[in-house]
């Protein structure tokens, strides 16, 4: 396979054409071939792919959109391996990808025929401006444009050479591109290697000292800020260097008239002082003076800066430090780590060095984990590079388990402290107080960082000061971005190693957890009002550091109590975020030990496990199981009634939507045995989630014991008042919410109507957005049954805005799926197109493979709408390719319900009987009424096209009696009326014309009609 880039895409494979449909896979397949026969992390993928919005589940969106994508490309191309993907193809098919490599060649080659030959061919190669997914990766760009100039570079001083320029001049004179510097000072030490990448930061550095007297290159031990200091100095003509690192304290001054004793010869000095020795120098002068490693003795190097600048005011300052110096009009540099391709071709050079051969493209997956372990910070990168002398490139890779063991040996020539990584941080260790040291180690412990508004609290638990993780920001230790304070993880990986050393690392850890379980208490109270969005946005932000404190309470004796407190704090959050392995994972770890119930958090989560254990099905051990079984059974497309849309139960409505079989008889004991009690303890602990456990823990008790072998067992739940006497209003609410719900799954239009009202009412005075999209969602249901359109699409529209956001994009694009079944039964055809367009682009751009079935669903509804029989079956072509074993079988029934209704206006009903048949039990086995309502309205029109009249009006009265209603405005029996120029199909009147029994069973007599 073959991948061009420059002038446009284009994908072969033996000369043939591949077609790679869709940003999202475009986007992946750039994103792999960028780094091709290397494994790329699933993080970097998710950034790059979706750079303004992740989804709520990268991962997963990864997997759906990777599985895409490799149906178009030669079997084997695209491997799923541990920790990301690999593109299993040469660097040199990929035009971008040789063309980086030439470049970098030419950059190394110390012959000059040799860059010039690598540098031409490289150019060759740029056929037109790159091509790119969109948004996203203008970093790409911007790395080629810069290649794209040293390349030409390269070839211009080759032409100069021929031309008799002065090319021979010493390496150490010329910048990166080849520029000859001109002035250059023997005070200033030479470059020993020449500077790779950087360009951007110098620019910086000339622009601020362009404009400001004292400018301060601040960045992490090993970033190269002495590096960049020196280059800056070589090319401001009679530049000062001022070496502090081996200054003492009170040597300041000492050392400054030592470096400008060197470098300026005047006339007999007659001061005696040092401090009026270097006025007396720099007196009527303009320079730079660098005062190079100042963090050691800032307070003394500040004092100093600030003499020499009031009393020379031609002199300019330019300091290196870990740390601000913290004067008035101070300007900064901040240094981060390498970019990833200036990072891998700094180790390259270095590797090349040490052993006589750059890293071979097998070596090139285990250079790049390398480079990201080590932060891109050019100091470690040396020192590991240096390893390869000795060691291969994958045993450096391995070794990086305990990097300061295997760089712990360095150059003898240079200082001390930059021989070893740890002691390039031991002498930022060495600077801090008691107070910065605690904070320090305490950051490491969290994997995720810190968010800003949470230090005080965290130092609070670690009994330090908020301004200790200040300070650590100002001395390049932690890294504010993104309103968090983070860490390197080289810096990390030190302050977890100190911890050991110091065997309290367990001690840390356990501190980490009891702040995260206060933290996520605190956020979890937010997700239920007003501040839902900020609340979930802290626990998306926070995952990883309440995944480490749950492994902590999981590892470490006497954390159980802990555990369950987390368990709670993060219940809600997982529910909204469909996060079911998460839940499904601390529940079954920490269920037994909230049987104590003496907790809320206790109840909760106690009640959570029973709740997993009522789901169990015969032959099926363990709330784990369960709780997955729960996840799958939810609806899917459970408002059927408006053309598939709408889900109809929240996932915490008790499996109000499981699949059929009866309960195991251990779990209904364990239910009788134990719902007494946490209904008790629930009473003690009251809460807004505990004061909904008693009605709604006895409903199950009941359902569950009057269940009736080979239906679902959820279809008897009804929640009573039990226990709401002075239930919080939020409670009332989401009882509320669930009736409704369980209401709409099993056809009961009335409770429908008025709990439904009564729940939106009540959330809207809470100001519970997520509440009030969900309840919003059955009131739009009801409005549609009561003929109501245009009320019941603007809720509904306003339940899918209200939940952007808050759940997935799958129940995202269902909720827009019921407004495009109102807007066809509106007879606005064309809106209906455009809203489908808009869940088409939502879903593509989050790689969702349920919404975009579902679209497919929705496109197939609204050719329906208008007798196009072919163009539906075509979507539903679709949607077939994509069904697998996992989806719920409310969307299997739908869908074949929509394939008979496509055969039937193509006339080919035998076909559709077939569809028909399959759809039913599935209907069936989701207990969903209006699913089988669905069915029963596409069965009618089967038994009407085949002139079955009497048959057809008794199938439109099941459909009435399943969804609690009269749906007079299906689009579908629209049209079949038309096509039959008969009203056997006009739902109103069926009842009235062919009543059935109350006592007929309405699915032995659908499936009696297929039968015949």
């Amino acid at each position: 396979m073959r991948l061009r880039f420059f002038g446009g895409l284009e994908a072969e494979t033996d000369g043939a054409p591949l077609a790679i449909r869709g940003r999202g896979q475009e986007a992946l397949l750039f994103r792999l071939a960028l780094d091709a026969g290397t494994t790329v992390a699933y993080r970097s993928l998710a950034e790059d792919v979706w750079p303004d919005d992740l989804p709520e589940d990268p991962r997963a969106s990864l997997q759906s959109l990777a599985s895409r994508l490799r149906r178009g490309l030669p079997a084997g191309t695209l491997e799923a391996v541990p920790g990301g993907y690999r593109l299993t193809i040469s660097r040199d098919d990929v035009d971008l990808a040789k063309f980086q490599d030439l470049v970098a060649r030419a950059r190394r080659a110390a012959d000059q025929a040799a860059a010039t030959a690598d540098a031409r061919a490289a150019l060759d190669l740029w056929r037109g401006d790159p091509w790119t997914p969109g948004d996203g990766f203008d970093w790409v760009v911007r790395d080629l444009l810069e290649d794209r100039a040293h390349a030409e570079r390269i070839l211009a001083a080759a032409e100069s050479d021929a031309e008799g320029t002065d090319a021979g001049a010493p390496a150490s004179s010329r910048d990166a591109g080849g520029v000859v510097a001109a002035g250059v000072e023997a005070s200033v030490p030479a470059a020993l290697t020449p500077l790779i990448g950087r360009q951007r930061e110098l620019q910086l550095i000339h622009d601020q000292l362009r404009e400001e007297r004292l400018v301060t290159l601040i960045g992490p031990g090993g970033a190269g800020k002495t590096t960049l200091a020196f280059e800056t100095a070589r090319r401001t003509p009679g530049s000062i260097v001022v070496e502090l690192a081996p200054a003492a304290p009170g040597e300041v001054w000492a050392a400054v008239a030592g470096a400008v004793g060197r470098s300026i010869r005047v006339g007999e000095l007659v001061s005696t002082s040092a401090r009026d020795r270097v006025a007396e120098a720099l007196a009527g002068r303009t320079l730079l003076v660098v005062f190079d490693n100042c963090e050691h003795v800032s307070a003394e190097a500040a004092g100093v800066a600030l003499d020499v600048l009031r009393g020379a005011p031609g002199s300019r300052i330019l300091a290196t430090s870990r740390e601000p110096l913290g004067l008035a009009g101070e300007a900064f540099v901040d240094l981060g780590p390498l970019p990833e391709v200036d990072a891998r071709e700094l180790f390259a050079r270095r590797v090349r060095a040490a052993r006589g051969s750059p890293p071979g493209v097998e070596e090139e997956a285990a250079v790049e984990r390398i480079v990201t372990r080590l932060d891109g910070l050019p100091l470690a990168l040396e020192l590991a590079a240096a390893k390869s002398r000795t060691l291969t490139i994958a045993e450096i890779d391995s070794g990086l388990d305990d990097r300061f063991a295997l760089l712990a040996t360095g150059p003898k020539a240079i200082e001390a402290r930059h021989q070893t990584l740890r002691a390039l941080i031991d002498w930022s260790w060495e600077t801090l107080t008691d107070a910065e040291r605690t904070a320090l180690r305490a950051a490491a412990v969290f994997p995720d960082g810190v968010d800003v508004r949470d230090v005080a609290a965290i130092g609070d638990a670690f009994d330090v000061g908020a301004g200790a993780f200040d300070a650590l920001v100002d001395k390049s230790l932690l890294r504010r971005s993104d309103r968090r304070l983070r860490m390197l993880e080289t810096v990390r990986e030190y302050g977890l190693d100190r911890l050991r050393s110091e065997g309290r690392e367990a001690e840390f850890r356990a501190v980490q957890a009891r702040a995260m379980a206060r933290l996520a208490a605190r956020e979890d109270a937010r997700l239920r009002g007003p501040e839902v969005r900020a609340a979930l946005a802290w626990f998306d932000a926070d995952e990883e550091n309440l995944s480490a404190a749950l492994r902590t309470c999981a590892d470490q004796p006497g954390m159980d109590e802990v555990g369950v407190r987390l368990v709670r704090a993060c219940f809600w959050a997982w529910l909204m975020r469909e996060r079911f392995e998460d839940l499904q994972s601390g529940v079954m770890r920490f269920g037994e030990a909230a049987a104590s119930l003496d907790s809320e958090a206790a109840v909760v989560v106690r009640a959570i496990a029973l709740l997993g254990a009522a789901l169990a099905r015969d032959g099926e051990e363990g709330e784990g199981r369960a709780l997955r079984e729960e996840a799958d059974g939810r609806a899917e497309v459970g408002g059927t009634s408006s053309g598939g849309g709408g889900e109809a139960v929240s996932p915490a409505a008790g499996g109000a939507d499981t699949r059929p079989g009866e309960p195991a008889a251990a779990a209904v004991a364990r239910l009788e045995r134990e719902v007494p009690a946490v209904i008790e303890a629930a009473a003690v602990h009251r809460s807004e989630l505990s004061a909904a456990l008693e009605p709604l823990l006895t409903a199950i008790l009941v359902a569950v014991q009057r269940h009736r072998p080979g239906t679902p067992w959820s279809r008897g739940v009804a929640i009573g008042d039990e226990g709401l006497e002075d239930a919080p209003a939020w409670t009332l609410a989401f009882i509320s919410m669930l009736r409704s719900a369980i209401a709409q799954n099993g056809g009961d239009n009335e409770t429908l109507g008025v709990e439904s009202e009564k729940a939106v009412s009540m959330f809207r005075e809470l100001g519970d957005v997520w509440g009030i999209a969900f309840a919003s969602q059955m009131r739009s249901e009801w409005l549609q049954l009561a003929g109501r359109l245009d009320e019941a699409l603007a809720v509904a529209d306003a339940s899918s805005a209200g939940l952007s956001g808050l759940t997935s994009v799958t129940d995202l694009v269902q909720q827009r799926s019921q407004s495009i079944g109102l807007l066809l039964r509106l007879g606005r055809i064309d809106d209906a197109r455009a809203r489908l367009r808009e869940s088409q682009e939502l879903a593509r751009a989050r790689d969702s493979q349920r919404g975009l079935a579902q679209t497919e669903m929705d496109a197939a509804a609204i050719e329906i709408a208008v007798g196009d029989g072919a163009a539906a079956l075509r979507h539903l072509d679709a949607v077939a390719a994509e069904l697998v074993p996992s989806f719920p079988d409310q969307l299997i029934a739908w869908s074949g319900s929509r394939r008979a209704q496509a055969l039937l206006l193509e006339g080919r009903a035998d076909e559709a009987r077939d569809a028909l048949a399959e759809a039913l039990p599935a209907a069936a086995r989701s207990g969903d009424h209006p699913i089988v309502a669905d069915v029963a309205v596409s069965i009618a029109g089967w038994l009407a096209a085949a002139g079955r009249d009497a048959d057809a009006r008794r199938a439109l009265v099941a459909a009435t009696r399943l969804r609690g209603g009269v749906d007079a405005s299906d689009p579908f029996l629209r049209v079949m009326r038309e096509r039959l120029a008969n009203d056997v199909l006009v739902p109103g009147t069926a009842a009235r014309v062919a009543p059935l029994d109350r006592g007929d069973d309405d699915l032995a007599v659908l499936a009696s009609f297929l039968g015949g």
